[in-house]
């Protein structure tokens, strides 16, 4: 943690020196995405969502926003598959981008546990992004209550660079626009899905996957997903 805020300190040293001397930023602009999701990702058919009310209310009026309900086409529910992609790309203010925890914990979820992990993409490129493994009650219309449990997968995307770490998009935005000459225009896409093995496929819509499957799920959707997100990912024209 010392060595964090000492690296800070000094990034901010060199901002404060530097920052008179450099020429305007550039890349500001362009997003290191494209502002749309694939209607066909792999084995999963995309239906276009609408942002929330709440999304429309808590983020800046020039935020993009695009969001897609990813099913695969299984004859049955207990061979059907559901998880929600959502892509945020800033407008001019900042405040577009942040740390989705903050926004799950004001929905009600409880996270229990976080961590990186590497996503190898068809191509051989690893893409690096946190898993959110996460937990609420929800009320059954019997009256009972019951843990709904899910995984939020996301990850931050730059001009030409992607974390999966807050501190380190803004350790990047800082580095880059003094060292770079670059302004990130960050946006970061997630995934959701549930975990349903304590649900019966009546009562999700969807096959019984317990925590390991529901992320190799999402995984599954990513893989498809990223290469024709991510512009540095694009396969060549």
């Amino acid at each position: 943690m010392i060595n964090r805020v000492v690296i800070i300190l000094v990034l901010c040293g060199m901002t404060v020196l530097l920052c008179q001397f450099s020429p305007s930023t550039k890349a500001g602009d362009e997003a290191g995405v494209l502002a749309e999701l694939p209607m066909v990702a792999g084995s999963f058919v995309g239906e276009s969502e609408p942002p929330s009310d709440k999304e429309r209310e808590l983020l800046p009026a020039d935020t993009i926003i695009v969001k897609r309900a990813y099913r695969t086409p299984g004859r049955t529910v207990e061979n059907r598959d559901l998880a929600h992609a959502t892509l945020v790309i800033a407008g001019h203010d900042s405040r577009s981008i942040h740390r989705p925890e903050v926004c799950l914990d004001g929905q009600g979820w409880t996270i229990t546990d976080s961590r990186v992990r590497e996503v190898k993409l068809l191509s051989g490129d690893v893409l690096r992004v946190r898993d959110l493994a996460i937990e609420r009650e929800v009320l059954l219309s019997n009256g009972t209550k019951l843990p709904l449990r899910a995984h939020y997968v996301y990850w931050f995307v730059g001009a030409d660079i992607s974390t999966p770490s807050n501190l380190e998009r803004q350790l990047l935005s800082l580095r880059d626009s003094v060292l770079r000459n670059v302004n990130h225009r960050w946006a970061y896409p997630s995934v959701i899905a549930r975990v349903t093995d304590n649900l019966t496929p009546q009562q999700s819509g969807e096959r019984r996957r317990n925590d390991a499957e529901t992320v190799e799920m999402i995984f599954s959707l990513i893989r498809s997903l990223a290469p024709h997100l991510q512009k540095d990912l694009l396969p060549p024209s």
